[in-house]
């Protein structure tokens, strides 16, 4: 099966700080691959490469075969990849119902401010019936109308998973799902996202910390450790490998 997400010797640098050097990866169609390594080791600044928030110096990024590196960040959303954040990004002035709407809006032919100010009932309803659906697969329809300001840290990024899927994306990337869940939210999490995953058919990728969660997910893991990928293959052989236990300090067992 043809890649994709193919992106090939891109690197990124900031002054002299080296984020991404050379990296190779592509994913499949439909698959789930967990990106693991130390704080530093490149993981988010993938992502802000992948969604145009930053611009690589050298190498390419290709999604479906379409070069991303000359799309701006909009034009990468309506091709189909959608991301979320270490730090939330939720509009804190809107409710965690309409937070979901917004995800969905790339799909309407209104637009999501002109459905929210009234200006299209129909595409209005719409909306709400697909953030209503995330929510309760979620757990979160009872906080449907509530503002999102304020909201725990744990729930705010189930709020924002449940957005992006809104969007229907092709690429879902995951940036650190697993935080500020209580440890014994986190299986259940990782099945939903699993489930969904299965569902749904979309390509994901996963960065996270959190070991338990990403082997319990992923049954493929790439290792990044200063820039570079050290490692890409079955979870239940990279998690032994001698390298990764060592860029991880350990904490792969």
């Amino acid at each position: 099966m043809a890649a994709l997400l193919e992106v090939d010797r891109l690197t990124m640098r900031f002054g002299g700080v080296t984020a991404l050097s050379g990296v190779g990866l592509a994913v499949r169609e439909g698959e789930l691959v967990g990106l693991i390594g130390p704080n530093g080791a490149g993981k988010s600044t993938l992502f802000d490469c992948l969604t145009r928030r930053c611009t690589p110096q050298e190498g390419s990024m290709r999604l479906d075969g379409e070069d991303l590196a000359g799309l701006p960040a909009h034009q990468v959303a309506h091709r189909g990849v959608a991301r979320t954040f270490q730090n939330t990004g939720l509009f804190p002035g809107l409710s965690v119902r309409e937070n979901v709407m917004a995800g969905a809006h790339r799909h309407g032919r209104a637009g999501f401010w002109s459905a929210a100010l009234g200006r299209a009932a129909a595409e209005e309803r719409r909306l709400r019936g697909v953030a209503d659906e995330l929510l309760d697969r979620f757990g979160l329809a009872a906080y449907a109308d509530h503002p999102a300001a304020g909201v725990p840290y744990g729930m705010a990024k189930r709020i924002e998973i449940a957005r992006a899927l809104a969007a229907r994306p092709r690429l879902l990337l995951l940036d650190e799902p697993a935080g500020g869940l209580a440890p014994g939210e986190v299986p259940a999490f990782a099945d939903l996202i699993g489930r969904i995953h299965r569902e749904r058919g979309i390509a994901i990728i996963v960065v996270e910390h959190h070991m338990e969660f990403v082997l319990a997910l992923c049954g493929r893991i790439v290792c990044f450790e200063r820039g570079r990928k050290i490692a890409d293959g079955p979870a239940a052989a990279v998690r032994h490998d001698p390298a990764v236990v060592a860029a991880c300090l350990g904490v792969v067992s």
